[in-house]
């Protein structure tokens, strides 16, 4: 197949790498992958399986950039592509112009819970699929009655098990508690930062490392947690540590990993946290619901709650046995269920689907 992927992501989160995994496995199969980017993007870089010359640098500025959608339909009429997979919300306007002007079909895949706008509405009535990549995602765009049930289609992430090795044990008198996530305030850092100040009055040697960057113009998300830390005293306990792509090799460094978000479609780095054989603590997002499905995978706690935060840890800092068991059973559940084989099988059919299907 001649396939067409478009993102016009700046930096790379949990759904910039399901289109990196996706691209580059669609690629080792055989089939003629194209991906289209913003100019600079950090994808490129990633995207090793995916020949230079197929990938092409388009403004995609906004969802009305009309001359990126018919630059795209001339790429897609000049280089045979048969189908079109667009990712982001902001994409969907000008991906639905370009295969349309194309004469090809086009599938989205929703990665987040948002609802979604009039315009999309409207320019959506021709996707041949609507791909959720959990069932959360599912259940949001079912909810907002967008598209007919049958072009729903749950595939669910997959992770590239290679890219986690098991860590093996950590001998330091610190014990390190870490977070991943962008900087901003629907991932809840501001909640994880006052759970440390709990833990500190406790256990003083627990440490805390949040890794992520403030995609925000002013930069205002980052202050407003380094003013916070500094409020509550806790500059020797709470690291903001910047972003690093390098994410398999931090979390070897963790001796448990907390997602404290407020909202969360899937939970990327709680999936890769259980791989790598490191014990969760989540907040009860819909996303973290769908990893962690039973108490021995992880734990579980309300959302915005410092307190039930601060005692999840405080229960796994005092408990090796339990530590042990929870990154044993979460490793062998994400192993299991969350296959990068088994998307990327469920992608190749869905695709071949929508491309016999009548434009």
């Amino acid at each position: 197949m001649r396939i067409l992927q478009i993102s016009s992501a700046r930096s790379i989160g949990g759904g910039e790498r399901h289109v990196i995994d996706l691209s580059n496995q669609l690629a080792r199969r055989g089939h003629n992958v194209f991906v289209a980017v913003v100019p600079r993007s950090p994808l490129r870089d990633e995207l090793r399986d995916v020949p230079v010359e197929n990938i092409v640098e388009v403004p995609l500025r906004n969802a009305l950039d009309v001359p990126s959608a018919l630059k795209l339909a001339q790429f897609i009429r000049e280089n045979n592509v048969e189908m079109v997979n667009v990712h982001f919300a902001k994409d969907y306007p000008v991906a639905a112009i370009a295969a349309r002007h194309a004469g090809v079909p086009f599938v989205i895949t929703r990665h987040v819970l948002f609802p979604m706008s009039r315009l999309h509405r409207l320019v959506l009535s021709r996707v041949k699929y609507a791909i959720a990549p959990s069932n959360a995602a599912a259940e949001s765009l079912l909810r907002q009655q967008i598209f007919p049930p049958e072009k729903i289609v749950t595939i669910r992430y997959g992770l590239d098990v290679d890219k986690f090795p098991e860590r093996g044990p950590i001998s330091r008198e610190e014990f390190c508690i870490g977070s991943i996530g962008n900087l901003d305030p629907v991932k809840g850092f501001d909640v994880l930062i006052r759970a440390a100040a709990i833990v500190a009055k406790v256990k003083p040697e627990a440490k805390f490392t949040i890794v992520g960057e403030d995609r925000s113009r002013d930069k205002r998300n980052e202050r407003e947690l380094r003013d916070l830390i500094e409020e509550l005293n806790l500059t020797e306990t709470v690291e903001l540590a910047g972003w690093s792509n390098n994410v398999a090799d931090l979390l070897t460094g963790f001796d448990i990993l907390v997602s404290a978000s407020r909202s969360e479609s899937f939970g990327f780095v709680i999936a890769e946290a259980m791989l790598t054989g490191v014990p969760v603590i989540a907040t009860e997002t819909e996303g973290a619901k769908e990893i962690i499905s039973d108490p021995t995978h992880g734990k579980l706690v309300p959302i915005e709650s410092p307190e039930a935060i601060a005692d999840a840890i405080l229960q796994l800092i005092g408990d090796d046995g339990q530590r042990a068991q929870i990154a044993a059973s979460g490793r062998d559940y994400v192993h299991e269920s969350f296959s990068l084989v088994r998307m990327v099988n469920q992608t190749e059919e869905l695709y071949r689907l929508a491309i016999a299907a009548p434009i």
